[in-house]
């Protein structure tokens, strides 16, 4: 299939999507494991980005070996989670990774695929862990259609295989596609991803569930996120309330995606996951002049990570 090269305002859009998914992950890593309201105004030193960064490169890596979706070349499940678990294998070996907090579930999948190299076993079932929606964003900017969501539930499935898993990562994949495509970012995307989650989506989880509730809590005007308001409950280390969290931070904050970012890292709970997700919704919608300055000055691989952005850019189909 043909499709028009994206413009200046859509390629930049997609840069600011990886590198605020980035600097949301860098703000919110000191903040990960604070676990009383001490997190609302502690002072945030930055640091390295943790594993939801360095998986996102890795997967965007696996997408420009895979290559782009043609009518000719059709998206085939099996070569690209092949193509996943091996690259979560070099991301287990890489001297980088235990420098980065990564998480037990990814760490386990990783170590099950290398064992028995195949995808479709090595997730752990009872795991709806934020780590399969963390690391999606690089397939919104490559990919699109059905292409987009097979290999967003695919890459969940390597390491996560509670139904909640594919599920955060096939709407969390949408969204940032969605938001590329249209330019806009509001309730009704909201809505339309719960519409998909309650038909063609459904894998048997309750990822519509968190999104109604963050839709609900966006409309009240707080000033800090509710951890509990957002199923189920968690403060975003599982799926739903990491994608549901982040969620809310971009809707009740879409003009600002500092304060957005600030505020989705400032919780008792997975702050880098749900402050790395709200960063790429809005990226995705402003552009990386939303981006703080001072953020972007000192982001470790800054030019890589605006590279691969481009580069996936280029074979998104």
């Amino acid at each position: 299939m043909d499709t028009p090269p994206p413009n200046p305002d859509f390629a930049d859009r997609a840069r600011a999507a990886l590198l605020a998914h980035a600097c949301g992950d860098r703000f919110g890593a000191p903040l990960e494991f604070v676990s009383d309201l001490s997190v609302r105004t502690r002072t945030v030193h930055l640091g390295n980005w943790t594993d939801d960064t360095h998986m996102s490169l890795y997967l965007g890596e696996t997408l420009l070996a895979y290559g782009p979706i043609t009518d000719q070349s059709p998206f085939e499940a099996d070569r690209f989670g092949t193509l996943v678990g091996e690259a979560f294998v070099r991301w287990l070996h890489d001297p980088l990774t235990p420098t980065t907090a990564p998480g037990n579930t990814c760490l386990t999948g990783a170590r099950h695929f290398e064992r028995d190299r195949d995808w479709k076993t090595s997730g752990i079932r009872s795991s709806d862990g934020c780590g399969a929606v963390m690391r999606i964003v690089p397939i919104g900017l490559a990919w699109r259609g059905e292409a987009l969501l097979e290999a967003a539930r695919v890459s969940a499935l390597v390491t996560h295989a509670h139904p909640n898993a594919p599920e955060a990562a096939m709407a969390g994949a949408w969204l940032v596609g969605q938001i590329l495509e249209t330019g806009v970012w509001g309730a009704a995307c909201v809505e339309d991803a719960i519409r998909h989650l309650d038909g063609p989506w459904n894998q048997g989880g309750n990822l519509a569930g968190s999104l109604r509730a963050a839709l609900v809590w966006a409309q009240r005007g707080e000033e800090w996120l509710d951890e509990p308001a957002i199923p189920p409950g968690d403060g975003g280390w599982r799926s739903g309330s990491a994608l549901g969290l982040a969620v809310a931070a971009a809707l009740r904050w879409p003009d600002d995606l500092g304060l957005a970012v600030e505020k989705a890292a400032r919780i008792r709970g997975d702050s880098d996951s749900v402050a790395c997700l709200t960063g790429a919704l809005l990226g995705a919608a402003l552009g990386t002049a939303a981006i703080p300055p001072a953020w972007l000055a000192t982001l470790p691989r800054r030019a890589g990570i605006a590279g691969l952005a481009d580069r996936l850019v280029a074979i998104r189909a």
